[in-house]
């Protein structure tokens, strides 16, 4: 009889511990979803709905100009390897922009289990109807479209003067010193379709571009902190070629323009 009544101790003991170990597993488990929902909503808030999986990453296309060579004849291969081997293509990409979208590619597919298309400016330069960040100055047809969109109401990049100026405060400006290289991010709802997001990443050098495109890759909760779910204007500093140190020193909402007006 005791014999029995043990063995029964033993298995509703087992059992409860079973139960238990299941309950902490499926907690476990249920607590790491909500955590990955929770960050993905908080990720669409900087990036826009269209993030899951119609997002576009833009990149300025460029030619190369005509270079002579020491005997006034067109140079026939004018790109040249570390190692001297030497070579002809009609479109050069940028190492800095190439490193920069890797770095916003690489969050998105982390934080939204989705994968951007990368395309050229020239691509899609007449396309309003899209959701995008856009990489590089003046040399983007698409992040030209952010600088003059009528509600830009945060920075001007100057090329001409090579210098970043918050529109708020036209004498608050910064150009590039000794130290540190500038860029801009600025995201913007689509005036002419509000449910696309425009997002530009320009430096003022290409550690300002490859620094703030960084920044917005693995930095995004303190945009998301400051600026919440509305449009802004963010003034980045980076030290030259350490992308790592780039910090906010300037950010512009919505709500700070609307408190000046």
């Amino acid at each position: 009889m005791c014999i029995n009544l043990l063995q029964n101790e033993d298995l509703k003991s087992l059992g409860i511990n079973l139960l238990g170990g299941a309950l902490v597993i499926l907690l476990d488990r249920t607590y790491l979803y909500l955590r990955k929902k929770l960050r993905y909503y908080r990720y669409k808030k900087i990036f826009g709905k269209d993030i899951a999986d119609d997002f576009y990453i833009v990149y300025g296309k460029m030619l190369l100009k005509t270079l002579y060579d020491k005997d006034g004849q067109v140079e026939q291969w004018p790109y040249e390897k570390a190692n001297g081997a030497i070579f002809r293509i009609s479109e050069p990409v940028s190492f800095t922009e190439t490193k920069s979208a890797k770095f916003i590619s690489e969050s998105i597919a982390k934080n939204a289990k989705s994968t951007p298309t990368i395309i050229s400016d020239e691509e899609i330069k007449n396309k309003l109807d899209i959701s995008y960040c856009s990489i590089g100055g003046y040399n983007n047809h698409k992040t030209i479209d952010i600088m003059h969109a009528e509600n830009n109401f945060y920075i001007d990049y100057d090329l001409v003067g090579g210098k970043i100026v918050s529109k708020l405060n036209p004498k608050k400006s910064f150009q590039i010193d000794k130290k540190y290289d500038y860029a801009v991010i600025i995201k913007l709802k689509n005036r002419s379709f509000p449910k696309r997001t425009q997002i530009c990443v320009a430096g003022l050098g290409e550690s300002g571009t490859s620094g703030a495109s960084w920044f917005i890759a693995n930095k995004w909760e303190l945009l998301l902190k400051r600026a919440k779910q509305n449009d802004f204007g963010a003034i980045i500093r980076i030290e030259f070629n350490k992308d790592e140190s780039s910090e906010i020193i300037e950010l512009l909402t919505y709500r700070d323009y609307k408190k000046r007006k």
